[in-house]
C-alpha cells in the first residue's frame, strides 16, 4: 500500500511516488531528499530539533505556514502542501533569513543540533506577523529544546527578528511558490492513485466520510495525528487502514453562535485558542500547556477526546462546561452530552461507522466562575498526573450550583458527582471539609506519574485552592505552577 505525493519543498515541485502511508515527513526530507538540516532528537514531538513549516494554501494568493514537527507528520499528509525546510530559508544569493541571521548576531547556537528547528519556529513566527511579546516569544520556542546556549540569546534573536519586521523577499518567494504549488496540483488533478487508494483515504466531503466509515468502520480516522504519529515513529506500529480529514474543512469550522461555540472536532487547539480565550479563559491557559505550539499546530480538539485518554487535558474543561459531542453517521446525527461519551478506558459511545463531528460548548451564565488546573512534573509539554475544571454558580455568600470534573483520578475523564452534591448550598469556607468529599468520587490506581495516595490529595488540593480563590484569599500562586 502506497500514495502519491505532490507538495512543494523549498519551492520546488516534487513529486513522491510510492511513499507507505506510515513514512515521516522527517524520514522523507533525510533519507529520500537529504535535506538533513532536520535532525532527528526524541521521534515524539517534545525536542523540536526537527521543526518545519508546513504551508498551506490560503485564499490570498499565498500561505498560511506553521511550525509542526515533522517526525511526527506522516508524509502522506503534506499533498498540497509547503514544506520549508532550514535549507529553503536563505535567498537566491544565499542571504539568510532574518530568523537566521539574527541567531548568529546574538550567538543563538553552540552545538547547532538544535539550531535548525529553532530557526523554522522563528521563521514561522515572522510568517504568522506575530509580535514582540515576551510571552508569544515563550510559547514560540517552548517547542524547542537547547542544552548548550541557553534560552537569553535566543530569545534576544527572537526580539530583534521582529523588530526587523516581516521578510519581503520571503514574501515574493511566497507568490512564486503559490503558482508553482498550483501548476503542481493541476497537473495531478486526475491522478487517482494521489487521494484514493485501499487502505489510505482522503474526503474531500462528510457524505463521502459517511459512507468510508460505513464501508470501513474498521479504518482508522486521522486528525492531526500527533498521537498516532508517535506510535509510528517511536513503537514502529502500522496503524492498519487510514482515512485523513485534513482536506475536511467542514471540520475545522469554528462557530460562535448565540448559546455557545461550536468547534469543529478537526479544528486545531491552536485555531481554538482566540475563540476560548475570549469566552473561556481558563480552558485557553491549560490549552497553552498541551505539547507545544508545534503541537497545538497539527492536533485537535476532537482528536483528544476520542483517545478517551483518562489524562486527555481538554476532557475535564469541556465536562466542567457541560459540553455535548456531535455524532455523525451515513444513519445521522446524535447529540451526546460529553459525561456519556467516556464509557470506559479508551473507550467511547461511538458506535461502528460513526464518528465525532463537533463539540457543543455552552456559553456561562453571567457570575459563574470557571476555573482550570494541571499538575504535572514540568509546567510546559508535560502530561498530566492530575488535571480539574470546576464552574461554580455563587448566590451571595454560597454555592448555588456546581459542576466538577478531573483527569488523572479514574479510567476516564469524570465528573466528581459527590463533590458537586456536597458544593451546592456550603459556603466558601467549609473549603477543607468540602474538599474530603473527593473521596467518595475516585479511587486512583498508582502509576510512575504518581501514586494513588497522592492524586487524591493533589485533587482535595484543587478544590481547596479554587474556594479559596473565588473567596478572594490570598493563595500563593507559585505553588500551584507545578
Amino acid at each position: 500500500m502506497t500514495v502519491t505525493v505532490r507538495f512543494l519543498l523549498n519551492g520546488k515541485q516534487r513529486i513522491a511516488r510510492a511513499v507507505e502511508p506510515t513514512r515521516t515527513v522527517l524520514q522523507h526530507l533525510r533519507v529520500h531528499e537529504r535535506a538533513l538540516g532536520t535532525k532527528e532528537g526524541c521521534a515524539e514531538g517534545d525536542c523540536g530539533a526537527c521543526t518545519v513549516a508546513l504551508g498551506r494554501p490560503n485564499g490570498e494568493g499565498g500561505f498560511d505556514f506553521r511550525a509542526v514537527n515533522s517526525c511526527i507528520l506522516l508524509t502522506a499528509e503534506i499533498d498540497g502542501c509547503a514544506i520549508t525546510s532550514v535549507e529553503g530559508l536563505a535567498d537566491a544569493e544565499d542571504r539568510p533569513h532574518p530568523a537566521q541571521a539574527k541567531l548568529v548576531e546574538h550567538h543563538g547556537s553552540q552545538c547547532g543540533y538544535c539550531t535548525p528547528g529553532i530557526a523554522m519556529s522563528l521563521f514561522a513566527h515572522e510568517r504568522e506577523g506575530r509580535g514582540g511579546a515576551i510571552d508569544d516569544i515563550h510559547q514560540t520556542l517552548s517547542g524547542n529544546l537547547c542544552r548548550c546556549t541557553g534560552y537569553r540569546p535566543i530569545i534576544d534573536a527572537a526580539k530583534d527578528m521582529v523588530a526587523c519586521g516581516r521578510s519581503v523577499d520571503f514574501d515574493a518567494r511566497e507568490r512564486q511558490w503559490r503558482e508553482a504549488l498550483d501548476a503542481l496540483i493541476a497537473e495531478g488533478a486526475g491522478d487517482k492513485a494521489q487521494i484514493d487508494i485501499a487502505g489510505y483515504e482522503v474526503p474531500t466531503e462528510l457524505k463521502d466520510l459517511d459512507r468510508l466509515l460505513a464501508k470501513h468502520p474498521e479504518a482508522r480516522l486521522l486528525a492531526g495525528g500527533t498521537d498516532l504519529g508517535v506510535a509510528v515513529a517511536k513503537r514502529a506500529e502500522n496503524p492498519g487502514p487510514l482515512i485523513s480529514l485534513s482536506r475536511l474543512n467542514a471540520l475545522k469550522v469554528i462557530e460562535e453562535g448565540e448559546a455557545g461555540v461550536v468547534i469543529g472536532a478537526g479544528a486545531t487547539y491552536e485555531k481554538a485558542l482566540p475563540v476560548l480565550d475570549r469566552h473561556f479563559p481558563a480552558f485557553a491557559d491549560i490549552v497553552r500547556r498541551i505539547g507545544s505550539r508545534q503541537v497545538r499546530n497539527l492536533a485537535t480538539i476532537g482528536g483528544n477526546i476520542c483517545n478517551a485518554s483518562p489524562i486527555g487535558d481538554s476532557a475535564p474543561c469541556l465536562l466542567a462546561l457541560n459540553a455535548e459531542v456531535v455524532l455523525r453517521s451515513v444513519e445521522g446525527r446524535r447529540m451526546v452530552p460529553l459525561d456519556k461519551f467516556f464509557i470506559a478506558y479508551r473507550k467511547t459511545a461511538l458506535k461502528p461507522g460513526e464518528y465525532l463531528e463537533a463539540i457543543h460548548v455552552p456559553y456561562m451564565r453571567e457570575g459563574d466562575v470557571f476555573r482550570a488546573y494541571k499538575l504535572s512534573k514540568r509546567y510546559d509539554q508535560d502530561i498530566s498526573t492530575v488535571s480539574a475544571a470546576f464552574v461554580l454558580r455563587m448566590s451571595d455568600s454560597k454555592i448555588a450550583a456546581a459542576r466538577a470534573a478531573f483527569g488523572g483520578m479514574a479510567a476516564t475523564p469524570a465528573r466528581a458527582v459527590a463533590l458537586e452534591k456536597a458544593l451546592v448550598g456550603a459556603t466558601l469556607e467549609r473549603s477543607a471539609e468540602l474538599a474530603a468529599q473527593l473521596g467518595k468520587d475516585f479511587k486512583p490506581l498508582s502509576d510512575f506519574r504518581g501514586s494513588a495516595a497522592y492524586r487524591l490529595a493533589a485533587g482535595s488540593g484543587l478544590v481547596e485552592r479554587l474556594l479559596a480563590e473565588v473567596a478572594n484569599k490570598d493563595v500563593p500562586t507559585e505553588v500551584w505552577a507545578l
